[in-house]
């Protein structure tokens, strides 16, 4: 997420001209936009003004820039509830200016233009083509049982390996283990080893931070698609998981004791994504998509520092289960 020095307060400016519809910024996008500017470039956001497409476009030639900008424009326009056309529009205007387009903007626009259910299925449809990088290699099995054998050998391995944690990351939060019934399990388990290496929990704040990690790790179009469907179900509750399938269309309110705000709403959550930001940059190679079954036996310990895994700052590790007020969300 490097951004050259130079650049900078006009690439903030930009988020903060995104955001500036409906009588301004909400105070969760400024919130948000505070937070990742301060943690990764060491901003002051609040110093700053919004500016038009046109100037951005001319300052942000770069092609890498233009792309990470609207990565983080859409963020800044999931953090806007209700969620709104104008919105919506101003994103676009942005990206048009900026020569982006792709996938997720077109499921913003569907989103907001048609319906929730077509938009979760054009969504869900275009993901599917980024699901192998997502996924750990395992065999195929049909044998009886309902955990995969893969998975059911973690039993053995010592405490402290990467695997116990895993199975403790499993038994901590009630979930059943990857199994043959499961909707792509080899997904489920690269998912979930990938939140016990960067330690967080599966909470919204937690997934959506765990996204950001990722992103920063390693700026792929499989980790952007995976980043974009932790936002799609946690700030805008427009899919859920499903039992039969890995999504299915949602379109209702994940939190409605905050109002009907997504997870960046709750407290702390802005600066958890700033920071994951911040903790993905500095991490050395990319974990996301290795074989973790492969390295399940060796010490988490020495995983997170041979990739330069730093701790998180609020003293939470949701790999080993320390530190947390509740692991449910």
């Amino acid at each position: 997420m490097v951004i050259p020095e130079e650049l900078v307060s006009t690439f903030v400016s930009g988020l903060l001209g995104v955001a500036d519809v409906d009588g301004g910024p909400t105070d969760e996008q400024v919130s948000v936009i505070s937070a990742v500017s301060s943690h990764l470039w060491h901003q002051d956001a609040s110093v700053l003004n919004g500016i038009e497409p046109g100037p951005l476009a001319q300052a942000l030639t770069d092609d890498d820039v233009r792309r990470r900008f609207v990565q983080l424009a859409i963020i800044v326009m999931f953090c806007r509830h209700p969620h709104s056309e104008e919105q919506v529009a101003q994103l676009d205007r942005y990206a048009s200016a900026l020569g982006i387009h792709g996938d997720e903007l077109d499921a913003v626009s569907s989103w907001i233009s048609e319906s929730t259910e077509l938009a979760s299925i054009d969504f869900i449809r275009s993901y599917g083509n980024y699901l192998p990088a997502l996924s750990d290699k395992v065999a195929d099995y049909a044998g009886g049982g309902d955990v995969l054998p893969e998975v059911e050998a973690l039993r053995l391995l010592p405490e402290g390996t990467l695997g116990w944690a895993f199975l403790r990351f499993y038994e901590r939060n009630g979930f059943h283990l990857p199994g043959p019934t499961t909707p792509t399990p080899a997904y489920y388990i690269s998912h979930d080893m990938n939140h016990v290496i960067a330690g967080y929990e599966p909470t919204g704040p937690g997934e959506i931070s765990l996204g950001a990690f990722k992103l920063a790790m390693s700026d792929t179009d499989a980790n952007w698609m995976a980043f974009m469907t932790n936002l799609l179900i946690h700030e805008a509750g427009l899919l859920k998981h499903g039992s039969t399938t890995q999504f299915i269309p949602y379109g209702g309110d994940i939190y409605p004791d905050a109002d009907g705000q997504g997870a960046l709403h709750l407290p702390g959550a802005a600066s958890m994504l700033g920071e994951a930001f911040e903790r993905g940059s500095a991490v050395h190679g990319d974990f996301s998509q290795i074989d973790h079954l492969g390295i399940a036996h060796r010490p988490l310990a020495e995983i997170r520092a041979e990739y330069g895994v730093v701790p998180r700052s609020d003293g939470v590790d949701g790999g080993l289960g320390t530190g947390l007020v509740s692991t449910r969300g």
